[in-house]
């Protein structure tokens, strides 16, 4: 059990590295003005971006935190693609796998307590 703690681990850190490499391209000027997003849409991307940095610390901590993070981090993600987000849609694909891998972490914690 401690190989699939650790391969999530190590997935969810690449998913990490990628996910800070958006997020400054994403939140940091230089952006097309035409494009700009509303400013509630702009504080969603910092405010989703402390969520998953939540979910990553507790990861190395407590993995059923982590897991309802991480998953509740993608369903908060898919709220702000579908209302507030206008261009939106692709990140949500793109989040899916942290979302599969929140669930298996909430899986690897249930099968850990037994």
């Amino acid at each position: 059990m401690k190989t699939f703690r650790n391969v999530l681990r190590v997935l969810l850190s690449l998913a990490a590295i990628i996910y800070v490499l958006v997020f400054i391209d994403e939140a940091f000027p230089p952006y097309d003005p035409a494009t700009r997003e509303s400013d509630i849409g702009i504080v969603m991307v910092f405010v989703l971006f402390l969520w998953f940095l939540a979910a990553y610390i507790f990861l190395w901590k407590n993995e059923k935190i982590s897991g309802i993070l991480f998953t509740t981090w993608w369903l908060a993600l898919l709220l702000t693609a579908w209302f507030i987000w206008v261009y939106g849609n692709v990140t949500v694909i793109l989040g899916l796998p942290v979302f599969i891998m929140g669930i298996l972490l909430l899986v690897y914690d249930g099968k850990k307590g037994k």
